[in-house]
């Protein structure tokens, strides 16, 4: 008989501030927690727990004492009370399918100082079975739950080896002609400061948060839908230049 893992861990650790009582009550019992300093560190030896139960009467003092602060775990808390019995002494989430990332997703849109949470696993296996190994890494931001196997990552590697570094056969590729990188606009505020400094301004007092906001700006202002036309007619163009250039030599 093998015995499968999946070891995980959740970095950064989370701020004590940042939780809800009753986000720390659910998490603390899907993984393993230690105190650290002002955080928690959360993982998972084997796996972490997607069927976790609670006393009906802790989970109810928890979501009182959270208030009416909005939250992932809040929702589904209450969702799964209305529907309990009244002799029911026990609530049980069922996260095999709907995931506990989302939990620490609220975390990370009320957490300014938290722009992300990571999850890295390993699986692994008692037996050197072939499907017993691998790993999965899980990045959660304000917006986004991005997730990525072993395996994905393979079928990533095998698709650019065979088609090139785009990944995909020829004719269905994308190209990116423009992207506006923050470390760019802010070594361009160095060069526009040497002639058209506002009085009393330093280049100290344009922020991080000022670029991210800027580019931001430009972006949503920028209509680059002719420059993709343009480019659109001088690939094609080009293309059909390589096809007659590859027809003559041929003949």
């Amino acid at each position: 008989m093998a015995d499968y893992f999946c070891s995980t861990v959740v970095q950064p650790t989370i701020p004590l501030s940042a939780m809800t009582p009753l986000e720390r009550l659910i998490l603390s019992s899907i993984f393993s927690s230690d105190t650290e300093g002002d955080g928690i560190y959360f993982y998972a030896e084997q796996g972490a727990n997607d069927m976790p139960a609670y006393p009906v009467d802790e989970v109810r003092a928890a979501l009182a004492l959270s208030g009416d602060v909005e939250s992932a775990a809040a929702n589904a808390v209450r969702a799964e009370l209305a529907e309990l019995g009244e002799d029911d002494a026990y609530l049980q989430l069922d996260l095999s399918v709907s995931g506990w990332e989302m939990f620490f997703q609220s975390i990370v849109r009320r957490t300014p100082a938290l722009p992300y949470v990571s999850i890295v696993s390993a699986w692994t296996c008692t037996k050197m079975r072939p499907d017993g190994f691998g790993g999965m890494a899980v990045l959660i931001t304000a917006d986004d739950i991005m997730a990525r196997s072993t395996e994905s990552m393979l079928d990533e590697m095998l698709g650019i080896a065979e088609y090139g570094p785009l990944g995909v056969e020829p004719g269905l590729g994308s190209h990116v002609l423009l992207r506006l990188c923050e470390e760019h606009v802010r070594a361009t505020v160095e060069v526009v400061f040497e002639t058209e400094a506002p009085d009393g301004l330093q280049i100290a007092d344009v922020s991080n948060a000022d670029i991210r906001q800027a580019s931001l700006d430009v972006k949503a202002a920028s209509d680059l839908s002719h420059e993709e036309g343009e480019a659109a007619f001088k690939a094609a163009t080009r293309a059909i230049s390589l096809a007659a250039k590859r027809n003559r030599a041929a003949r």
